[in-house]
């Protein structure tokens, strides 16, 4: 396990290159303009769980937290910023956490099977607190798959799907979402494209600010050998926010507030029958079934057949 001060906020390095041995790797952070500390290793990862505070100069103090977990696709986060008593513009007016896992794998088929789709699933909830004044919140869920580019040497082909909560500036009680999915790719001559996915879904459960329920969904063709690299994680941004006063300074003086995303955040995965995935973690060899899907012809012999059992119910009840 390494601990090292960096300058960026998520690392994209954690997409490793595809052509390396499978491996895994939890990433969590917690993240101010003046301190970026990062843990990461394999297995279960953690940063700063005695939530101890991080006090800028003019006293804005900041706490984040992180937890992830490779094994599982487990990602937590939190972050609290209070600026309470600070006069004027709060140096300090961003605190974030991020978690996230990557893992690394293969597809395979026990029956000698082709190409078929495979969907991960990133369930999460979460809360947004103002305290006091007025804060900014966000908590968004990230699923990212990279597979080798067929037609570009040593590039990938990336799909995404997103889903963001949010409170709008100088609105402490509406949740606003926002959603995406994208794949990018470069085409030959290194053309980089990046165009919608229909394939990446979010779902909202639930948007009240005291219980933030979402679910992010990604589905990839892959055939039997196809390698990937697998990324999902949480990350919370909250910003003290001002008051306006009828006449002076912007008051950012009563600004305390908090999102919490460290109840749940996992993910899973799911295969048609006959199909696996090769990797050195529990996500990916624990990885769920999914029941097949009936074809339409074997729809119609169903709904055939309820009608017979029900004629014959209703002869009996006769």
């Amino acid at each position: 396990m390494s601990h090292a001060r960096v300058s960026v906020l998520v690392p994209l390095a954690l997409l490793a290159a595809l052509s390396a041995p499978a491996h895994a790797t939890t990433q969590v952070q917690w993240v101010t303009p003046m301190a970026d500390d990062i843990v990461s290793g394999s297995g279960l990862q953690s940063i700063n769980l005695d939530e101890t505070p991080f006090v800028s100069e003019d006293g804005v103090a900041f706490v984040g937290k992180a937890q992830g977990d490779d094994s599982t696709g487990t990602v937590r986060v939190y972050s609290e910023i209070d600026s309470r008593g600070v006069g004027g513009v709060p140096d300090l007016l961003i605190g974030s956490s991020v978690a996230m896992t990557t893992s690394s794998g293969t597809l395979l088929s026990s029956a000698g099977g082709g190409p078929v789709d495979v969907t991960f699933v990133l369930s999460f909830d979460g809360s947004f607190h103002t305290y006091s004044g007025n804060v900014f919140h966000q908590l968004v869920a990230t699923l990212t798959l990279s597979v080798p580019s067929a037609t570009v040497a040593f590039t990938n082909v990336t799909y995404q799907s997103q889903l963001t909560f949010r409170t709008d500036l100088l609105d402490e009680t509406a949740v606003n979402t926002e959603s995406k999915g994208n794949v990018t790719y470069f085409e030959p001559g290194f053309v980089y494209v990046d165009e919608p996915y229909a394939s990446a879904s979010s779902t909202v459960v639930s948007d009240d600010m005291d219980d933030l329920i979402g679910e992010v969904r990604l589905t990839v063709t892959m055939a039997p050998g196809q390698s990937f690299v697998l990324t999902n994680g949480l990350s919370t941004q909250v910003t003290p926010e001002p008051i306006l006063p009828a006449s002076g300074a912007f008051d950012y003086s009563q600004s305390w507030g908090a999102v919490d995303g460290f109840n749940t955040g996992r993910l899973s995965i799911l295969l048609p029958e006959g199909y696996a995935l090769e990797g050195n973690t529990g996500l990916l060899t624990n990885a769920v079934v999914a029941p097949p899907v009936p074809e339409p012809a074997s729809w119609g012999m169903m709904a055939a057949g309820l009608a017979v059992l029900g004629g014959f119910a209703r002869r009996r009840a006769r």
